[in-house]
């Protein structure tokens, strides 16, 4: 093979102000070159640079924390306590230990209560004994995931967990962009009704212009551009004064304005509907907009995005309609919503319209407790208990109205009203958008939003 087509290995050395970086042919072990070249003016021991074989570093003779015996610690202290007894704390870690930094030391000494620069030879039993179990505990924190091994997992963890925060960002923003342009069209909409409602309503009041012009019909004739007539439907018995088309005659007139009447009392009963239905939309859409904001895991926010497509708010790629298609229906199977416990009771959260439809309608028995923050967007919360007639008590609402306020969009605020009653009285309207319900029979408290320290259970 071409030296072009032969493997190469990028060797990271780590130790503080040695560390280094080689690239090498992975055949041969020639180094192609250093960050740092080290010739034998610099390094007897130890050269790297171009053309030179790479060697190991030399072994440093050190413990390994994953394999250190109960009595290795007492060695080694022993060892040094004889050499160097006046050695700090701190150094003595570090020069026994591989992998061990200053900063890694002193934060192991402080959990153990012993001052980092003290010297080795003032430890006692109780110290040492502390100190090992201290360093028993890192090493199955190491063993458990909680420190990484090597650089090259520690640098797939971290851009890992920086390619899913900004695709997690991209989709959020991508969902949010498509609720907002939704309300703002929602919301021209509900100006252009209101805009028309206005004109109808005022043109209600032409009825009463056709009918005076007829009972009146004798004092009008054409070419006059208004007339002063006696308000018969006005109890004081006052004028009012009707502009008129001078081309036109009484009777013509009035007919302008009975049609005027007729066509605005059409306007009046096709548009209430038609805003009725733009408030029930605006208000799914400030829903989801608080779900995707608080969402917190990509899952979360493509079960949103399905939800958008079914409600015709997203348009579906083609290539993608049966894998999602799929998702929407593992989603429906088997939402799971937060859970927390709080003296004996479970508490629900859904944190989207699925889960919140999950737990008020399917989960939720009629006596249990239903809770949402009033007025705004947020969570419908849940509170179950094992007995049916179990009462909840003052200071579980106040943990679960807490919870429903933080799943709201006054997350932020400092305390936020809740709405809270028996599940039997919350109904969801035939034909209502997911998470969409009406209740009745509420009484509200004051809720902190936070979270209880209990773990949460998805």
């Amino acid at each position: 093979r071409s030296p072009e087509e032969t493997p190469k290995v990028l060797v990271v050395e780590t130790m503080g102000r040695h560390s280094n970086i080689s690239l090498i042919h992975e055949d041969s072990g020639i180094i192609l070159d250093s960050i740092k070249r080290i010739g034998s003016d610099r390094s007897r021991v130890r050269q790297l640079g171009p053309g030179l074989k790479y060697v190991f570093p030399p072994p440093q003779d050190k413990l390994n924390i994953l394999l250190m015996s109960k009595d290795d610690l007492d060695e080694r202290l022993t060892i040094f306590q004889n050499r160097e007894p006046s050695v700090q704390c701190s150094k003595f870690l570090v020069s026994s230990f591989t992998g061990f930094g200053r900063e890694t030391a002193i934060k192991i000494l402080h959990k153990a209560g012993i001052t980092p620069d003290s010297p080795c030879v003032g430890l006692n039993k109780n110290n040492i004994e502390t100190l090992r179990q201290v360093l028993f505990e890192v090493a199955d924190s190491v063993r458990e995931g909680c420190f990484f091994p090597n650089v090259g997992r520690l640098l797939d963890s971290y851009y890992s967990h920086r390619q899913n925060k900004e695709a997690l960002s991209r989709l959020r923003t991508e969902l949010a962009d498509i609720i907002a342009d939704n309300i703002a069209r929602c919301r021209r909409k509900q100006e252009a009704r209101n805009n028309e409602i206005s004109k109808a309503e005022k043109d209600l009041s032409c009825r009463k212009f056709g009918e005076l012009l007829l009972a009146g019909a004798s004092d009008v004739y054409k070419g006059m551009e208004k007339i002063k007539l006696l308000d018969y439907f006005d109890p004081s018995g006052g004028e009012v004064e009707i502009p008129l088309n001078p081309r036109l005659s009484v009777y013509e007139n009035a007919q302008c304005y009975f049609r005027r009447y007729t066509r605005a009392k059409r306007v009046l009963e096709a548009t209430t509907p038609q805003m009725d239905m733009t408030q029930s939309d605006l208000e799914y859409l400030e829903q989801v907009a608080t779900t995707v904001e608080q969402a917190g895991s990509q899952e979360e926010l493509r079960i949103i995005r399905d939800e958008l497509v079914e409600e015709g708010y997203l348009e579906e790629v083609q290539r993608d309609k049966k894998k999602s298609k799929a998702k929407r229906v593992s989603s429906k199977i088997s939402p799971s919503p937060l859970s927390f416990t709080a003296e004996g009771f479970t508490i629900l959260v859904g944190r989207n319209n699925a889960e919140n439809d999950f737990i008020t309608m399917k989960i939720a028995r009629p006596q249990d407790v239903w809770m949402h923050a009033r007025g705004i967007p947020g969570a419908h919360v849940v509170i179950k208990s094992d007995s049916i007639s179990a009462e909840v008590p003052e200071n579980v609402l106040m943990i679960a109205a807490g919870i429903a306020a933080y799943f709201s969009r006054g997350r932020t605020s400092h305390k936020i009203e809740v709405d809270y009653t028996l599940r039997k009285h919350v109904k969801k309207p035939k034909g209502a958008r997911p998470g969409m319900v009406i209740y009745d029979h509420q009484k509200t408290i004051i809720g902190i939003p936070c979270l209880p320290d209990p773990n949460v259970t998805k």
